[in-house]
């Protein structure tokens, strides 16, 4: 890869959103253009072992949960992502602590392209739970 599209491919942007003073007039919305991105998180929780995701990691967010035992809401860590989709993008997030403690650890930064796979349960050395098992690698692109 080329030092150009190296730099190409580590410019952070963020996302083309207007914001608008609503206190003064309202502009009428009915002709604005919808931009094809769904801002709306969905839960990915794989169930088969061998799913993956190709993603693009966005941040490490709290988020309200239920606890495994008693049903209480929490607040837990989880690891959002961005996914290519038919009508543009999507936010997807998973709150797996072996995932979102991986990503932490290794600092990896926001717009890192990953392939993330999910590789079935495993029983935990400390107690009689299991865990999510993860691989998850790093994605380079071929830009041009």
């Amino acid at each position: 890869m080329s030092k150009e599209n190296t730099q190409l491919a580590v410019q952070a942007a963020p996302l083309p959103v207007q914001v608008f003073d609503i206190s003064n007039a309202i502009e009428d919305l009915s002709t604005a253009d919808v931009l094809p991105f769904d801002l709306m998180s969905d839960y990915w929780s794989p169930s088969e072992i061998g799913e993956s995701k190709r993603v693009y990691f966005d941040s490490i967010k709290q988020r309200m949960g239920k606890d495994m035992q008693s049903d209480a809401p929490v607040e837990l860590s989880c690891a959002f992502f961005y996914e290519k989709t038919e009508d543009g993008a999507q936010t997807i997030v998973n709150g797996s602590k072996r995932l979102v403690g991986l990503i932490e650890a290794l600092q990896i930064q926001r717009g890192t392209a990953l392939l993330i796979t999910y590789m079935g349960k495993k029983k935990n050395a400390t107690n009689n739970f299991m865990s999510d098992q993860w691989s998850v690698r790093p994605l380079i692109l071929k830009i041009k």
